[in-house]
């Protein structure tokens, strides 16, 4: 099974997306002011600011527009991390917000935690391959 999303379209996936931009966007604007503190040279400071606030803006949209791919056949795959089916205790879906998180049996860093999607007739295509290769049926 193959299915696709995009952030935008994903309220958990794009606050996640969103709220890591806006970090990295205050760390620039700490580290601006601190270049101020030290060399007191306000025009190359803003310059530095709007160009890097520029640069975070269009990751943010590259971000926020990219189609992602997800696949389950004997694993869940979402380049480069990748979760066996055997790995997975239990799931649970939350229709609200478009995504299935899953519990795991032994938690890795690389695996694959949640599932994000775009429609709901794609999760609840997922939520019965899920139950049905888990025998929760």
């Amino acid at each position: 099974m193959i299915w696709k999303y995009r952030a935008v379209n994903n309220p958990i996936s794009k606050r996640k997306w969103l709220s890591f931009c806006l970090i990295i966007l205050a760390v620039g604007v700490c580290y601006a002011v601190y270049k101020y503190s030290i060399t007191g040279n306000l025009r190359f400071t803003l310059l530095s600011l709007s160009f890097f606030s520029l640069m975070i803006f269009l990751y943010t949209i590259i971000t926020l527009g990219k189609v992602r791919y997800y696949y389950i056949n004997d694993e869940i795959v979402y380049k480069p991390f990748k979760t066996p089916l055997s790995n997975i205790e239990d799931f649970e879906v939350d229709y609200e917000n478009k995504v299935i998180k899953l519990k795991l049996r032994k938690p890795s860093l690389f695996a694959v935690k949640i599932l994000y999607f775009e429609n709901d007739e794609d999760l609840e295509e997922a939520a019965r391959f899920l139950r049905r290769k888990l025998g929760k049926i």
